[in-house]
C-alpha cells in the first residue's frame, strides 16, 4: 500500500515573514554597530585631530608670557597661538586677520574661522564659559585654546543621530625658570639632620628674592616670624615652586610667610603647580675639560698661582697667599668710602692659576686679577706684572685648600671665576665685615668686566689677540641677557674623581656682617650653602646648592640677574577633564 503525504506550502510562508523581521531587526543592529565602528570612530579621531592642534598652539602661545607681564606680551602670545592654528588646521588666515584677532581675547563667543569656532584668551578666564578649567585669576600668566566643529553623521542617522559638535581645549603655562635660589636635594637624601632645603632661621631673618624665583626639589623650613618675599621689577609677579609642599606648623612654613615683599603690598600665594614632571633639575653648568678633570697638582694649563714673596708669606706649599700676614705689609687696603668698603688702587694683585690657600687679613685688599700674572704682593719687592700665557686659561683661579677674608678686609675681582675643590668644609669662610666684591666692575684700575671668565652656556668671556699677545674681555657678549658668568663654581666630586658623589659639602659659610656682592651664579650643587644676616647682601644672581640656609634676623636681597627664558608645559586638561 501506498501512502502520499501533501506538503501544505501555506505552512511555510510564516516562517518566511519571520526570516524578514529578524533580518531587519539584525540589520538595524548593524547599522547601529556599523555607526559606532565608523562615525564614533571617526569622531574620536576628529577630536584627537583637535587635541593635537590645541596642544601645540598653547604651548606656542605661553612661550611669550614671561616676565613681566605685559598687554603686548599678550598679543605676541596670543598671535604665535593663531599662527600655530594656522598652520595646523590650513585656515588660510589673512594678514588682516592676523593683525587684528590677536589683539585680544576671542570673548565668549569665540571666532569663527573657516568650518571652525576657536577661542584663543589669556588669561583663560576671557574665554567665559568656553573655558572649564582651573586658572581663572585676570593676571594668570596661561593660555587657553579651544576648537570646535560640527563633524557629520553617516550610519548614524539610521539611529536618529544627526551631526555632531566635536571639541579639544588645551591651556598651557610656564614653570618659573628665573631662579634666583634652587636647592636640589630630594627627600631622604642627606644631610640627615636638615630637615628642609629651603632654611630661614630666626625672628626678622627675610629673604628678599627680586624679579625671580625660588625652587626646590623638596621642602622649606621658614622660622616663626621669618618672610620669603617674592617680587619682580616692576610689578608683583614672582613664583616659589616646590616639588612637594608640607604643612607642619612653625616648624615647616604657611603661606601667610610668602608674599610680595613688605610695606603692605598685596599677599601672594605661593604657586605649588603639581603638574611639574619630575623635579627640578640640576642647571648642570659645565667647567672647561681642564678643569672638570683637574688632578690634585696643577697641569700646564693651570699653573701654579703667582708666587708671594718669602718674607710675607710662608711658602710651605704651592699656590699659599697671605695677605698681610708677614712681617713686611702689604700695599694699599681696604677703606671705607660713603659707607661701602672698597679697595685702594695699589692693593696687591694675583693672577689667575692654582691656589692652596689664599687669606685676605684685617684691612688688606687683594685683586683677583684676570688676564695678568704678578711676582710680588709686598711692598719692598716690586712687582713685575706680565701676561697670562696664551695656554692658559684666564680669569680662572682655581682653589684646592681655601680663602678666607677677615674683619674689614676685601677680595675685588671682574671677569673673573673662582672655583674651589671640596675638602674638609667650610673652604670659603667671609667674617663678619669682610666683603667679597666680584664681577661688578668695582676693581680699581681694570675696566668694567661684568661676567665671570666662564658662563653658564660652557664658553669663555675672553679671547685671544694675536696682535698684543694677551687676553682681551669680550664686552660685546654684556649685551645678550642670556650670558651670564659663573662667578663661585664649587666642583662635584664626579668632576675630579672616582669616588661615588658626595652631597654634603659644606664649602661656603659667610658669616654674620659679611658682604657679598657679585654678579653671576654661584653653582655648588652638593653644597650646604650657609649665609648670614647682612643687609648690604645683593646682586649675587642665582645661588644653586644642595640646602640653603639664611639667619641672622634681617633682610637678605637677593637680585636675580640672568635670562628671561621659560619652558612652557601643558597643565588641562588633566585626566577626567
Amino acid at each position: 500500500m501506498f501512502v502520499t503525504i501533501r506538503r501544505d506550502r501555506r505552512g511555510s510562508r510564516p516562517e518566511r515573514g519571520q526570516v524578514l523581521v529578524l533580518f531587519a531587526l539584525f540589520l538595524v543592529v548593524l547599522m547601529g554597530a556599523t555607526a559606532v565602528a565608523v562615525d564614533y570612530g571617526s569622531w574620536l579621531k576628529v577630536r584627537r585631530d583637535y587635541q593635537n592642534a590645541v596642544d601645540p598652539a598653547a604651548l606656542a602661545g605661553a612661550a611669550l608670557l614671561t616676565r613681566p607681564d605685559s598687554g603686548p606680551k599678550r598679543d605676541a602670545a596670543r598671535l604665535a597661538a593663531w599662527e600655530d592654528l594656522d598652520r595646523s588646521l590650513g585656515l588660510n588666515l589673512n594678514n588682516g586677520e592676523l593683525n587684528v584677532w590677536p589683539k585680544s581675547s576671542t570673548g565668549l563667543a569665540g571666532q569663527v574661522a573657516g568650518p571652525y569656532r576657536i577661542w584663543v584668551s589669556t588669561p583663560p578666564i576671557q574665554a567665559g564659559a568656553a573655558y572649564g578649567g582651573t586658572y581663572t585669576t585676570s593676571d594668570s600668566r596661561t593660555m587657553f585654546v579651544r576648537i570646535e566643529r560640527e563633524n557629520p553623521s553617516y550610519f548614524g542617522r539610521v539611529l536618529g543621530v544627526g551631526d555632531q559638535l566635536i571639541s579639544a581645549w588645551a591651556t598651557a603655562g610656564v614653570i618659573p625658570e628665573r631662579y634666583g635660589v634652587i636647592t636640589l636635594r630630594q627627600p631622604g637624601q642627606a644631610p640627615g639632620n636638615i630637615a628642609a632645603n629651603i632654611t630661614l632661621n630666626g625672628t626678622g631673618t627675610n629673604l628678599e628674592v627680586v624679579d625671580g624665583d625660588v625652587g626646590s626639589n623638596w621642602n622649606m623650613r621658614l622660622n616663626s616670624g621669618s618672610q620669603l618675599w617674592l617680587r619682580g621689577v616692576g610689578n608683583n609677579d614672582a613664583d616659589a615652586l616646590l616639588q612637594e609642599w608640607i604643612s607642619c606648623g612653625q616648624s615647616c612654613w604657611s603661606q601667610g610667610q610668602i608674599s610680595s615683599g613688605p610695606n603692605g603690598t598685596p599677599p601672594w600665594a605661593p604657586q605649588v603647580p603639581k603638574e611639574l614632571p619630575g623635579l627640578i633639575p640640576d642647571p648642570n653648568y659645565t667647567l672647561p675639560t681642564v678643569l672638570a678633570g683637574i688632578p690634585g697638582f696643577p697641569i700646564p694649563s693651570v699653573p701654579i698661582g703667582d708666587p708671594s714673596d718669602p718674607l710675607c708669606c710662608a711658602k710651605s706649599s704651592p699656590g699659599n697667599v697671605d695677605i698681610g700676614g708677614g712681617s713686611d705689609d702689604p700695599p694699599g687696603g681696604s677703606e671705607v668710602v660713603g659707607g661701602v668698603l672698597t679697595c685702594k688702587p695699589d692693593s696687591p694683585r694675583i693672577g689667575p692659576g692654582y691656589y692652596t690657600s689664599i687669606t685676605v687679613r684685617s684691612g688688606n685688599c687683594l685683586i683677583l686679577d684676570p688676564t695678568m700674572r704678578h711676582s710680588s704682593v709686598v711692598e719692598t719687592v716690586p712687582d713685575v706684572a706680565t701676561p697670562v700665557a696664551q695656554d692658559q686659561l684666564p680669569g680662572f683661579f682655581y682653589l684646592n685648600g681655601s680663602i678666607n677674608v677677615d674683619q674689614g678686609a676685601i677680595i675685588v675681582g671682574d671677569g673673573i671665576t673662582l672655583v674651589i675643590r671640596p675638602g674638609s668644609g667650610n673652604q670659603m669662610l667671609v667674617s663678619a665685615g669682610g666683603v667679597v666684591d666680584l664681577n661688578r666692575g668695582q676693581t680699581p684700575g681694570i675696566s668694567a668686566q661684568k661676567l665671570g671668565a666662564w658662563m653658564r652656556n660652557g664658553s669663555s668671556t675672553y679671547v685671544w689677540d694675536a696682535t698684543s699677545a694677551k687676553w682681551v674681555y669680550n664686552t660685546s657678549l654684556e649685551s645678550d641677557s642670556r650670558n651670564v658668568g659663573v662667578a663661585i663654581y664649587v666642583a662635584k666630586r664626579s668632576q675630579y674623581s672616582t669616588v661615588a658623589a658626595d652631597d654634603n659639602t659644606n664649602v661656603i659659610k659667610i658669616n654674620a656682617g659679611a658682604g657679598l656682592a657679585w654678579d653671576g651664579y654661584t653653582y655648588a650643587p652638593h653644597d650646604n650653602l650657609a649665609l648670614a644676616g647682612q643687609p648690604g647682601h645683593d646682586a649675587i644672581g642665582q645661588f644653586v646648592s644642595w640646602t640653603f640656609t639664611f639667619s641672622g634676623g634681617t633682610t637678605m636681597k637677593q637680585v636675580y640677574v640672568g635670562p628671561g627664558d621659560v619652558i612652557p608645559y601643558l597643565l588641562e586638561p588633566r585626566l577626567g577633564q
